[in-house]
């Protein structure tokens, strides 16, 4: 009796180790979220996941696959995670930002939330023969592209959670 109740001890003690406890006042009810890695073959930094793909691609079709797998094209918010991005998935790659709408007004975001960090190289964004309007990073700095062109896609989302 005593070896079937261990490895049930053991599992609620892992998950426990694993549960984020949150209370809103007052009311006393709590919930609970297990947060995990990443799923396989998605690279952790910080609080997100990332994913390479395994084709170039042009920049719309790059957004609309990472949308179909549950994340967003990249869009990185510092130094930091771009040289993480260049270390560890790839050194060229879209990001999501564009000026499609309006020449020359680039809108970059992280999924729907504006991102304020640029880091364009020496002479860019310089919209050479009319028609870049999406980006790619490099390790040089951002140059604008042609949106057509295909480049190296990374895809970004939060680890997944279990709520309680």
């Amino acid at each position: 009796h005593l070896k079937m109740m261990l490895p049930k001890r053991l599992d609620v003690g892992l998950i426990s180790l694993c549960l984020i406890i949150r209370c809103t006042g007052g009311n006393e009810r709590c919930g609970a979220s297990i947060r995990g890695a990443c799923p396989p073959a998605w690279s952790q930094w910080g609080d997100k996941c990332y994913k390479q793909l395994s084709k170039d691609l042009p920049w719309v079709k790059a957004k609309q696959e990472c949308i179909k797998m549950g994340s967003v094209l990249v869009m990185p918010q510092s130094q930091e995670e771009t040289e993480f991005l260049q270390k560890n998935l790839i050194d060229k790659f879209w990001i999501d930002c564009n000026d499609l709408q309006v020449e020359g007004t680039w809108v970059c975001q992280d999924g729907t939330t504006d991102v304020e960090y640029r880091n364009w190289r020496d002479g860019e964004p310089s919209n050479f023969g009319g028609g870049e309007d999406c980006v790619v990073a490099k390790e040089a700095g951002w140059n604008d592209a042609p949106c057509e062109t295909h480049v190296p896609t990374i895809c970004k989302r939060p680890p997944p959670q279990l709520h309680l």
